[in-house]
């Protein structure tokens, strides 16, 4: 058997019974390359199951839901399960990626009457088995639950490896200045026509990968503007100040499209904004950047998270980095660890259209855009978006928007519609 499939690490496995006998709090072990949760009481998700019919197949999801907030977050993140039950996680980061999570719970910081009131416990032999229960838990006095959080914080990061994080950081920023000068370079070659045009492109692709919360599309294409700032602004770091501005000005918009509390990005664009002059290197400006981009988009996956489901919200950004290719249900249901079946039903029900129409949709609305912002000829616009038949793009094309794409194009007026489009 694969040992990473067999065993946690010791050290994991350490901090987590230390805790829980230090503090008399149960900890669990969130073991997220095998899919399961170590230590979680039998008695617990027998009772959750009943007060909330299918609660064994979500309980993992739940859980990791709130161990993905912790990452992105601060390394730590309290919530609330089934009967105001407390719970606070933090990651366990190897190889740069959250491979485990110690979470601190289930506690009490309601008083049990107050608790037994629960609308979920009408049934009065459930009410019995619950009141039971949640006698052999501990009560935690609300106010001392930030410390507990912050102390399984600190043994969560002790756990990953501090030197650990130092390399991966250091790593990262190493590949953002290799990319940036492998941009650069390969910006020499091209045309001043193309340089124009460029960013225009590049900044719809942004705002598209920040209104869904995409860190790792936002990262990438965000690298490659700076290449175009730097190349066309010399080494003016007045001129390339400007330039972050106009930038910065740009994720904020794309965050609040995306639907991340606008009080927060405004407040957080404004700091920005000042905080952008201090920076007088080109790698400080990138390394911060990279950073300030990283908050915007935490904001947005947040509440993407919170409106279509952690499952959906990673299948939607799943698909939205592969359109472009052949994608299918099996595969995006492999990505997000579930079984096709259950994945189509629950994508029907979050999305209210189903997968391929979804995919369908998208594939269209950016065609459009390369419909009015390029000259492409539409065979090719459709390979781009992922159809492998003009005849086809052109059908499902028309059935979404009730025009062809070259009568789409025709109404823009910006460019001669080709005349190689095909009908079916």
């Amino acid at each position: 058997m694969d040992k990473k499939a067999s065993l946690i690490p010791q050290g994991v496995m350490d901090v987590a019974n230390h805790y829980s006998q230090a503090t008399g709090i149960p900890c669990l072990i969130l073991d997220i390359f095998n899919r399961r949760l170590v230590g979680q009481p039998a008695e617990i998700d027998n009772l959750f199951e009943k007060l909330d019919g299918g609660w064994q197949e979500k309980c993992f999801e739940t859980h990791l839901h709130y161990a993905s907030l912790a990452e992105r977050f601060g390394g730590s993140y309290t919530y609330f399960s089934l009967l105001s039950l407390v719970y606070w996680v933090s990651p366990v980061i190897m190889e740069g990626r959250m491979e485990y999570a110690i979470i601190a719970g289930p506690v009490l910081v309601f008083d049990l009457d107050e608790l037994l009131n629960d609308n979920l416990l009408s049934d009065e032999r459930i009410k019995a088995e619950a009141e039971a229960l949640l006698q052999t838990l501990p009560y935690t006095d609300v106010s001392l639950v930030h410390n507990l959080s912050e102390v399984l914080r600190m043994c969560a990061g002790w756990a990953s490896g501090y030197s650990k994080h130092l390399m991966v950081e250091n790593r990262e920023l190493l590949t953002t200045q290799s990319i940036l000068s492998e941009q650069i370079q390969s910006l020499k070659t091209q045309s001043e026509e193309f340089i124009q045009a460029y960013p225009f492109e590049k900044e719809m692709e942004l705002q598209e990968a920040i209104r869904w919360g995409d860190r790792r599309a936002a990262q990438r294409i965000m690298n490659e503007l700076l290449g175009l700032i730097y190349f066309t602004t010399g080494s003016s770091i007045e001129r390339i100040n400007f330039r972050v501005m106009e930038l910065i000005s740009l994720l904020s918009r794309a965050a609040v499209q995306g639907g991340g509390p606008q009080e927060e990005i405004l407040e957080m664009s404004f700091r920005f904004q000042r905080e952008v002059v201090h920076y007088t290197t080109i790698e400080g400006m990138s390394q911060w950047l990279s950073k300030v981009l990283h908050q915007f988009t935490d904001l947005v996956f947040a509440s993407k998270d919170e409106e279509y489901g952690s499952v959906i919200a990673r299948s939607i950004r799943y698909i939205r980095n592969n359109y472009r290719e052949k994608i299918t249900l099996e595969e995006t249901a492999q990505e997000v660890n579930l079984s096709p079946n259950y994945f189509s039903r629950i994508f029907n029900e979050k999305m209210n259209l189903s997968f391929s129409a979804y995919i369908n949709r998208l594939r269209v609305e950016q065609a459009q855009k390369l419909l009015l912002n390029t000259s492409l000829p539409i065979v090719e616009i459709a390979g781009l978006v992922g159809f492998e038949e003009q005849s086809y793009f052109s059908k499902v094309f028309k059935s979404i928007t009730h025009l062809s794409p070259g009568q789409y194009r025709k109404r823009s007026g910006r460019f001669e519609s080709d005349n190689q489009e095909i009908h079916s």
